[in-house]
């Protein structure tokens, strides 16, 4: 595991694989911090005896930051915060996690933001990561805790960097070029007196990922099969879905970007027994790609065909067809102290017919409207025209009740809301862990 420093926008600029230097960077920085001239700070500022953090984290272990970092004050809103510690993550091209931590300072500690980006490894474990991440934070929160009193009992303690201790054993290039490869497998059964079912799903990812390029091949395989004993008949079925997917992406620049698509495909619910399509793509991105943790607004267009043979007679009859269609996809996403917005559209169109394409509109919004209170709202609406695969004749009752077969239809939405409203004290300091083991789930 590694972890980079910035004090810059530029994300990768200071980077560093070793946590000494985390902790040596930002301490110096702390103390900078301290040692500009009044005209850059506030002097009368009221510095708060104990700091207090709100970590906003939809991945992290909380209980497991507020047992091991008592030194602080954990509080659940960020109105009566003195740092907000926003943290988001994004997959690495090696399967690990690239955890952007961006301290916004508030209050008192207002204009002393600091960022970094903690980077953990595909074989790294749940303790590992946690501990990895725990370091980072601690360093982190250095320039603000020497603004206050526990400022007087900080330590800076540097481990000897891996590549000071041994330096002959770091390789000097990666024998693998940066090629990764993840096998799955996962299955499942279930058993009652009358009925049976059987799930499977195996595969492989093999990845490359660099500055320049990203490319992934993917083999998949998804078996599925119920059971029904009725007085006087067994009910069976069976689905499956198999195929091959693949992409080739080449970075042009910050914004720009081109690349290749290619499936294969066969699927039972579809009606497909075997589809072939390759799409030539471009995307464009307003903002610089290293921003992508915190905020994209991306658009992506592709255009190719496909060739595909039905399993059965399709309602316009056609057993084989080739279909040049293009597909767009737009979307916007923003990650912020005061919430999160979502909001995407999906294109697709057959070129030979244009009558013939279905759009996708989805979006969510998370508000924090004031101390305690947040506010989702989350829909969706895609309007289908364009389900040429659907087998004639009419779908029996079975296929129906146990969604075996797609049917037809013009349109598909959804829609979901809810608030959050929590009052009462603001610290949440205390773990307690007692009656909260696996097994202790009530039955009603």
């Amino acid at each position: 595991m590694s972890s980079s420093i910035r004090a810059r926008p530029d994300r990768r600029a200071g980077r560093s694989r070793a946590h000494s230097a985390v902790l040596l960077g930002l301490a110096l920085l702390g103390v900078l911090v301290v040692a500009e001239p009044a005209s850059s700070q506030n002097a009368n500022a009221d510095f708060p005896a104990r700091l207090a953090i709100f970590l906003d984290c939809d991945f992290c272990d909380e209980s497991f930051v507020r047992q091991e970092m008592t030194f602080v004050d954990h509080v659940r809103d960020r109105e009566v915060a003195g740092v907000h510690v926003l943290v988001t993550q994004q997959g690495t091209g090696a399967g690990g996690q690239a955890q952007t931590f961006d301290l916004i300072g508030l209050g008192p500690f207002a204009g002393m933001d600091v960022s970094t980006v903690y980077t953990t490894s595909a074989t790294a474990t749940e303790a590992e990561e946690r501990d990895g991440f725990l370091r980072t934070l601690r360093a982190m929160l250095a320039p603000y805790l020497l603004r206050t009193s526990t400022g007087d009992r900080l330590r800076v303690d540097i481990e000897p960097a891996e590549d000071e201790v041994n330096a002959q054993a770091q390789p000097a290039d990666d024998p693998w070029d940066h090629w990764t490869f993840e096998m799955y497998a996962d299955g499942s059964a279930d058993f009652e007196s009358n009925q049976r079912s059987y799930d499977a799903r195996y595969g492989v990812y093999i990845d490359r990922v660099t500055e320049d390029w990203k490319l992934q091949f993917r083999p998949f395989f998804n078996y599925n099969y119920d059971s029904f004993d009725r007085p006087d008949e067994t009910i069976e079925s069976t689905q499956h879905r198999n195929g091959f997917t693949s992409y080739v992406v080449r970075s042009v620049s910050p914004h720009w970007s081109i690349g290749g698509f290619g499936d294969v495909l066969t699927s039972t619910f579809s009606n497909v027994d075997l589809r072939f399509r390759l799409m030539p793509a471009v995307e464009w991105n307003l903002y610089p790609y290293s921003e992508a943790t915190r905020r994209q607004l991306t658009v992506a267009y592709r255009v190719g065909a496909s060739h595909i043979a039905y399993q059965d007679s399709t309602i316009y009859d056609e057993t084989e067809q080739l279909l040049p269609e293009h597909i767009l996809n737009a979307g916007y996403q923003v990650i912020q102290p005061w919430g999160e917005v979502d909001i995407g559209i999906n294109a697709a169109q057959y070129l030979h017919d244009l009558a013939r394409y279905s759009v996708q509109f989805n979006g969510s919004l998370d508000i924090r409207v004031t101390q305690g209170l947040s506010v989702e709202i989350g829909g969706s609406l895609e309007l289908i025209h364009n389900q040429l695969n659907l087998p004639k004749g009419d779908a029996d009752l079975e296929e129906i009740l146990l969604r075996r077969r797609q049917l037809e239809t013009n349109y598909e939405a959804g829609l979901s809301f809810g608030f959050r409203y929590r009052f009462g004290s603001i610290f949440n300091n205390v773990v307690n862990p007692r009656f909260g083991g696996v097994g202790n789930r009530d039955r009603f």
